[in-house]
């Protein structure tokens, strides 16, 4: 029985599943990149070492029952725009992408960029210096009951700010966009004997606000 797509903002990241990843699945997914989060956030600041950060956050992925499957290649991009931020997903390649999930990226760049999550998150993104970062992770079934799970890993750094002459000019500015990231293959077999320790540790911490698009 399939479940319906699904975008979530949790934390720093918005994980996107399709329709035929398993409820047990999502369950298990959610957990893990919860944890990984949790466990980055201890080893590294994210907005003063971000590469580090979002290379531990993959780490853990990886050591608690994921297999890596490809990379993303990095990319590092000026936009002049938010609205810009969606064409982000026409740069990233590597052996990480596939068909399913670039158009899983694709919807889930979309869905972001259309919430009051976002507006939020980008309301003040003109102030010069200012660094932020977020994952988009979409999430495909696959045909052995598994699930592919893409880490697009994406920093935001403004590195000019400019007013309009006058008070009622929209401010200019350019914001450099920088990627990390790699595709993982999990099922609930590998994940199994990770599941209760991990459980057991979110249990102890004050979980996350988790609010659906």
């Amino acid at each position: 029985m399939t479940t319906p797509n699904e975008s979530l903002v949790m934390g720093s990241s918005l994980v996107s599943f399709g329709s035929s990843v398993s409820a047990g699945l999502r369950a298990d997914v959610m957990d893990c990149l919860l944890y990984a989060q949790l466990s980055a956030d201890k080893k590294y600041d994210r907005r003063q070492n971000w590469r580090q950060w979002i290379e531990q956050y993959q780490r853990v992925i990886y050591q608690k029952g994921s297999r890596i499957s490809g990379a993303l290649n990095p990319v590092q991009i000026k936009i002049q725009r938010l609205q810009d931020l969606r064409t982000v997903r026409y740069y990233l390649s590597g052996a990480a992408t596939s068909p399913e999930l670039q158009a899983l990226l694709e919807r889930s760049i979309d869905a972001l960029m259309g919430s009051e999550h976002a507006k939020a998150f980008f309301s003040t993104w003109f102030v010069s210096g200012r660094s932020e970062s977020m994952q988009v992770i979409p999430c495909e079934a696959r045909a052995d009951g598994g699930v592919n799970i893409l880490v697009c890993g994406l920093q935001m750094t403004t590195s000019a700010f400019t007013s309009g002459f006058f008070f009622w000019e929209v401010p200019s500015g350019e914001m450099i966009v920088r990627s990390n990231g790699a595709s993982f293959m999990m099922t609930e077999e590998s994940y199994a004997p990770f599941r209760k320790p991990i459980a057991r540790y979110l249990g102890a911490q004050a979980r996350r606000v988790i609010l659906e698009l």
